[in-house]
């Protein structure tokens, strides 16, 4: 996805059109907040995954879409959001912004991050180069991560996996210290990153 559409992010209405297609799809991610965590991780990475092997995480081979206009729609909305947040993760670089995706709240208003956080540990595990298998050994540089990974095994099925239980303030820091984090890894990352079009 190097081509960019600049300036095009989507519009509220076309994320929760998004949102409505991923949700009924049978791949690893099932949400447009998901969708942000995945390609925030793909977009930090120094070395770019090919399209069709982060697509086939996002879409089951079970999925298809209805029409060739959904499927024009889809790759459309895909491009313009990796986009907007290759974009504004530059801009973390040259200014002191920090970039906040879109989170779900829960019934309570709530932000959770859940759902970005196992998005962005599932793009982590799509590198292949061992780029972030280093950065995991490093004993400063991998405190990056631990929001991350806190967040996405928050609900494992595994008990023994679950990081200690999250109150409202810790989550709230949880939450601050993940997107701080996500500046500094794209940073870390920058003078090695080729081919992205970034």
């Amino acid at each position: 996805m190097a081509q960019h559409l600049k300036n095009n992010p989507l519009t509220p209405t076309e994320i929760e059109a998004f949102d409505e297609f991923l949700s009924e799809c049978h791949g690893s991610i099932q949400s447009f907040e998901a969708l942000d965590g995945l390609f925030c991780a793909l977009i930090c990475a120094p070395h770019l995954v090919p399209i069709d092997q982060y697509v086939d995480v996002i879409m089951d081979q079970s999925d298809a879409f209805k029409t060739e206009q959904q499927s024009r729609e889809v790759m459309e909305w895909m491009m313009r959001h990796w986009n907007t947040i290759a974009d504004e993760l530059q801009s973390t670089v040259k200014t002191d912004n920090i970039y906040v995706p879109p989170l779900i709240m829960d019934e309570e208003g709530v932000t959770l991050g859940n759902d970005w956080a196992a998005g962005f540990m599932l793009g982590v595990s799509l590198s292949d180069d061992g780029s972030w298998s280093d950065l995991m050994d490093h004993e400063t540089l991998s405190q990056l991560l631990v929001p991350m990974m806190m967040l996405a095994h928050e609900h494992h099925p595994d008990p023994e996996m679950r990081p200690p239980t999250i109150v409202a303030e810790a989550r709230e820091e949880l939450l601050e210290s993940m997107f701080e984090g996500l500046a500094n890894l794209f940073a870390y990352f920058q003078k090695r990153r080729r081919g992205t079009g970034i």
